[in-house]
């Protein structure tokens, strides 16, 4: 039954992020055609659910030491990875920017390890974390470029880059107060941990100068894209990052 729950608890998962990057964002961004997506979503989804099953093997890990590389728990994470890499080959979903993200998720678990397992983290650490966090949805995009047999769009993932990690402090904001109450890792109350009432004027800088950045680069689109464009990522993470919860009392990881 608990294996039955947790299946059901997954697909529910990989439905959601499906539904609100693939489906409302990077299908739309890319003009793609009927046909187009339903030749692309079966492999996403598939896709999709083996990096939420990944996910177990990362929880596992969390607060042990990677440095050495012999752990157990490493081994069972680095198997994961390379049955992921073997299946995206298998589906024809795989080139060098999917190889890419596999490398950053790598990155992500190694630093949020480190983090976590020394409870010490700087500025750079945190805004580190955030940026690599988008990691599976970054894999789901450039996945299109190669199931379509298609040269990535490199303008459209430069432009995608900031609108993914800021959606992603977004999703920390709804979830800080039960992630606090849980103690798990949260971006939003690490950066209260850092600077305490000071952390939400930081962080409005920061949703600042993502922001600006994503608007630098919809001005390489022509003309005739950018409102389009931009509607579609103002969706994905404005609403999201409008309110900043007010701190809650400092925790440790």
């Amino acid at each position: 039954m608990n294996s039955i729950r947790k299946a059901a608890e997954i697909s529910a998962k990989v439905l959601d992020t499906v539904n609100n990057y693939v489906f409302h964002l990077y299908f739309p961004a890319n003009n793609l055609s009927l046909v187009e997506r339903v030749r692309c979503v079966p492999p996403i989804l598939l896709a999709e659910f083996l990096v939420y099953r990944l996910d177990s093997a990362v929880e596992q890990v969390q607060g042990i030491d990677l440095q050495d590389e012999r752990g157990g728990g490493y081994g069972e994470f680095r198997t994961h990875i390379a049955k992921l890499e073997s299946v995206l080959r298998w589906l024809h979903a795989y080139n060098k920017e999917v190889a890419r993200q596999l490398e950053a998720g790598e990155q992500y678990v190694r630093l949020e390890n480190r983090v976590t397992s020394s409870r010490v983290a700087d500025h750079a650490d945190v805004l580190r974390l955030a940026e690599l966090r988008s990691t599976d949805v970054r894999l789901l995009h450039n996945m299109i470029f190669a199931l379509l047999r298609r040269p990535c769009d490199e303008d459209l993932l430069d432009l995608m880059w900031p609108v993914e990690v800021l959606a992603d402090i977004g999703s920390d904001f709804s979830h800080y107060s039960d992630d606090v109450a849980a103690a798990r890792y949260n971006t939003y109350a690490m950066l209260v941990k850092l600077y305490g009432d000071a952390a939400p004027d930081l962080v409005r800088a920061e949703i600042t100068r993502y922001e600006q950045q994503f608007l630098a680069v919809l001005e390489r689109f022509p003309e005739e894209r950018r409102a389009g464009l931009k509607s579609l990522c103002l969706r994905r993470y404005k609403q999201a990052t409008a309110d900043i919860p007010r701190p809650l009392p400092q925790i440790d990881y």
